[in-house]
């Protein structure tokens, strides 16, 4: 007899073709919303053209919709992975296999991850079988020592050709005070930000030589025009706890959007940062100082900002390849203070909208049908992910290395089996 999980995972699979011929209902179910609704026991999701129709116990199934029984499942809107490199690194051993940053100081800020991230990458199907639907790519530091290292873009990680990218969602920038200094450091970040509003204003200034906070390219300025009027974010790699303060008042007098990335002593001035509205990245497993930035690294910091009021985003490894470890970086989060419900809503629904996006993160009428179905409480290491959606269409939960699987470990067995002495 098919097990249930195997016949469910069949069952979701066979709608891909037909995701969008029908209505799909998903029926009793634990639904974890990421919502005003909460946690919703024994639901039923709705699905119609890619999105969300409607979540609830008492839901009008229409005729000619495919039913699917998901009880005893546990599903959550699709996980986010922030401040990933997915699709720019295959391996981090050489260049032909990474691309996270630019190689010419003329460009920083102008760097623009969509055109590095490559839909084929074979960390793309890994991440999903973490329940990772949609990835916050961000560049590394680049060339020169510069401060600004690019602009960030939301990866859809649905099985494709094309890669689908929202792009330049916000511009990256290093604390660079091993190279500047941090009384220039911060000098330097105000002065950039007025060349930029001056260039704003009149970009013939940059041909008559009349913007000198640094030898400017246009691509850059270009770039950085949205973040001089507040209408996209700037993300600050930064730990030091006088530095987030530092950051605060210049983001206040220069009224610009701030998001804090790391942030390993931000629960020193937690009070602080919530007054501010300013949200934060972390990484919950960041426990112990690596520098003399980060002293005051300590394994409740995500509690911590949490009780505070602190906008909460939890990272999770930095590698393309444990982009989908994420669901278990929010367990560690869990397990150390952090409420289950701000954890899901840490890797699904904040991002989404501290990056910009209304449509999808929560399991919500109107909502991208992006979703998990898990086999039980999705942050625990040993629950098993059955399906996973993408716009309302179910996704392949196969890799490269399942495939490497299925070629070479049978075929060793084998040899082994012929190897081995027969039992006298």
């Amino acid at each position: 007899m098919m097990h249930r999980s195997v016949i469910l995972v069949v069952a979701l699979a066979g709608l891909a073709v037909s995701a969008f011929a029908e209505p799909i209902v998903l029926r009793g179910a634990r639904i974890m919303t990421a919502d005003t609704a909460g946690t919703i026991e024994g639901g039923t999701i709705l699905i119609d053209k890619g999105r969300i129709v409607a979540v609830g116990r008492d839901v009008h199934i229409p005729a000619g919709a495919t039913v699917v029984d998901v009880a005893g499942k546990t599903i959550t809107p699709g996980f986010i992975a922030t401040d990933s490199v997915i699709g720019m690194v295959e391996i981090s051993g050489g260049s032909d296999a990474s691309e996270t940053s630019s190689r010419i100081g003329r460009i920083s800020a102008g760097y623009d991850v969509q055109y590095a991230i490559n839909p084929f990458s074979a960390t793309i199907p890994v991440a999903r079988k973490g329940g990772v639907t949609r990835a916050i790519v961000m560049p590394n530091p680049g060339a020169d020592n510069a401060t600004f290292s690019g602009q960030a873009a939301i990866l859809s990680l649905v099985d494709g050709a094309t890669a689908e990218v929202i792009p330049q969602v916000g511009i990256i920038w290093d604390m660079r005070t091993s190279a500047y200094g941090r009384g220039a450091t911060f000098v330097q970040l105000r002065a950039d930000l007025q060349d930029v509003r001056r260039f704003a204003r009149d970009p013939a200034l940059l041909a008559k030589g009349e913007l000198g906070s640094r030898e400017w390219s246009q691509a850059d300025l270009e770039a950085l025009v949205p973040i001089s009027k507040g209408t996209k974010p700037l993300a600050v790699r930064v730990n030091r706890a006088s530095d987030i303060l530092t950051l605060i008042d210049i983001a206040a007098s220069e009224k610009i959007r701030l998001i804090l990335v790391g942030a390993a002593e931000g629960w020193v001035v937690a009070d602080q940062i919530a007054r501010a509205g300013v949200p934060v990245v972390i990484d919950p497993s960041d426990n112990l100082p690596g520098n003399f930035d980060e002293i005051g690294a300590t394994s409740d910091n995500a509690a911590k900002l949490h009780a505070a009021g602190v906008q909460l985003i939890l990272r999770g490894g930095s590698a393309a390849h444990d982009a989908g470890k994420v669901r278990l970086f929010a367990g560690l989060a869990i397990a150390r203070g952090v409420p289950t419900e701000a954890a899901l809503r840490a890797v699904t629904v904040t991002p989404a909208r501290v990056w910009g996006m209304s449509d999808f993160g929560a399991l919500a009428p109107g909502q991208i049908a992006d979703l998990a179905i898990w086999s039980g409480d999705p942050f625990e290491p040993m629950t098993e992910l059955n399906a996973l959606y993408i716009g309302g269409e179910a996704q392949s939960l196969s890799s490269r290395q399942d495939a490497l699987e299925r070629r070479y470990i049978p075929a060793a067995r084998a040899s082994a089996s012929i190897a081995k002495p027969e039992q006298e």
